[in-house]
């Protein structure tokens, strides 16, 4: 009998030249990342969030427009950093702002009840003769609902 278990294997051994690409680039992006906060003074590291380089110039992106224009400050500085680190080619560096993730706020949803008219139709129309009757005791139920809720509000 085979076994019908196949070993495990990772994803980047499947042969996807497209998935490795964007690996590596993440990888190359995160490297340029690290020498750009080791460029930063320790209260401005944490706000750089991810740099991108795009032909000469590199692309930082940070958490708000306080911080972004600190971090232009020390424009010299990351360059003189990322020349020393083996990445001539970057002469300009612009930092940018990463808008904060927001869900849209939804406005309160308020029922639409019948009116009173109807509601004491539905409630006087359907008593129920007996117990047996469960459509009769659900719109029973329906009506006394429905009244106490055109009370409350």
């Amino acid at each position: 009998m085979k076994n019908l278990v196949k070993p495990f294997r990772p994803v980047l051994s499947f042969g996807n030249e497209s998935l490795t690409l964007c690996l590596d680039q993440v990888e190359a992006q995160q490297a340029m990342l690290g020498i750009v906060k080791s460029a930063l003074p320790a209260a401005l590291v944490g706000h750089a969030v991810h740099c991108v380089a795009s032909g000469s110039q590199l692309l930082l992106y940070c958490d708000s427009a306080s911080w972004a224009s600190q971090i232009r400050f020390f424009n010299r500085a990351v360059l003189d950093k990322l020349h020393a680190a083996g990445h001539p080619y970057v002469v300009r560096l612009q930092v940018r702002i990463v808008p904060p993730m927001v869900e849209p706020i939804r406005p309160k949803r308020t029922p639409r009840l019948p009116s009173a008219e109807n509601v004491g139709l539905i409630a006087q129309q359907f008593k129920p003769a007996d117990e047996q009757d469960v459509l009769a005791v659900a719109l029973t139920r329906l009506g006394a609902t429905l009244a106490k809720r055109l009370q409350e509000g």
